[in-house]
């Protein structure tokens, strides 16, 4: 199995739950030689023969090269799993065009093109492709409009190529994650991050943070044969969490002492929220 962008996040937690599943793992890096080697290292442990191959995915020259080695090596993939991205999280007044050029290259020229290498490696095989998606997809997160438009168009070729590839024996499933507290989640929330995680801990339907590891049990399962009429589907792998938001929201503010009675300026019908104690929650008094 191949996996993208696997030295860390949700693409080494993929890695170590295939390999833990019995899979042989190649995973890609651009820079991070040493963690990819870690985690081809812990891979390698439980399932022998995983290795680290370095690729850039910006350039097709390494992308065919990629392919090449895999060819010579391993002769046939059972699933290709498309986790690498990268972008500029700015508004999007505020991007250049090569950022725009370098995130679509990796998101969708490259994704295509990585698909059509794959092909013959994964045809025989009756193998799976493998897109992993994002919440910004579905819902606005700020400064990830340009990635979120790419990560559309990726759902859009992988129902593509489910139609295109299915009479062939191969499939393709997108997986669209929710909140996932990796190691760039940290970097960008800087300060924000501990009130972030308490806000997933507080408000999320399952009272959790979600770990690279909750997040790869899912792309784990949309690999085995089973979910095979997973085909062309979009699995939104966050728990509720992204179709709770907005009620989130509201519990949160439900939550907070004092906030609870809204003050009569219409002749709308209101919502009060009294601090009933049952169960420890507050219940809403309908007037």
């Amino acid at each position: 199995m191949l996996v993208t962008g696997g030295s860390r996040g949700l693409g080494a937690a993929t890695s170590r739950r295939l390999a833990g599943m019995g899979a042989r793992v190649v995973l890609t890096y651009r820079r991070e030689k040493e963690e990819a080697e870690r985690v081809a290292g812990a891979c390698s442990d439980a399932t022998p023969g995983a290795r680290a191959e370095q690729v850039d995915l910006l350039e097709e020259d390494s992308v065919r090269a990629l392919f090449e080695r895999i060819t010579e090596r391993d002769g046939a993939l059972d699933v290709l799993i498309a986790n690498a991205a990268a972008t500029a999280f700015k508004p999007l007044l505020e991007l250049k065009l090569h950022q725009i050029d370098k995130t679509f290259a990796i998101t969708i020229r490259h994704f295509l093109l990585m698909a059509q290498l794959a092909y013959p490696l994964l045809q025989p095989r009756g193998g799976r492709i493998i897109a992993i998606s994002g919440a910004d997809t579905v819902g606005y997160i700020p400064g990830h409009g340009l990635l979120a438009a790419a990560k559309a168009g990726m759902e859009t070729l992988v129902k593509y190529l489910a139609c295109e590839l299915g009479p062939q024996g191969m499939t393709a499933i997108g997986v669209l994650p929710g909140y996932i507290d990796t190691d760039s989640i940290r970097l960008m929330a800087g300060p924000f991050h501990d009130k972030l995680v308490a806000a997933e801990e507080q408000t999320h339907p399952l009272r959790t943070a979600a770990t690279p590891e909750d997040a790869a049990e899912v792309v784990a399962l949309c690999c085995l044969d089973e979910a095979r009429w997973l085909n062309g589907q979009i699995v939104q792998n966050d728990g509720a969490g992204i179709f709770a938001y907005m009620g989130r929201f509201s519990h949160a503010w439900a939550m907070v002492p004092d906030a609870a009675v809204m003050p009569d300026t219409t002749d709308a019908p209101m919502v009060t929220l009294t601090r009933a104690r049952t169960g420890g929650e507050e219940t809403p008094d309908r007037g």
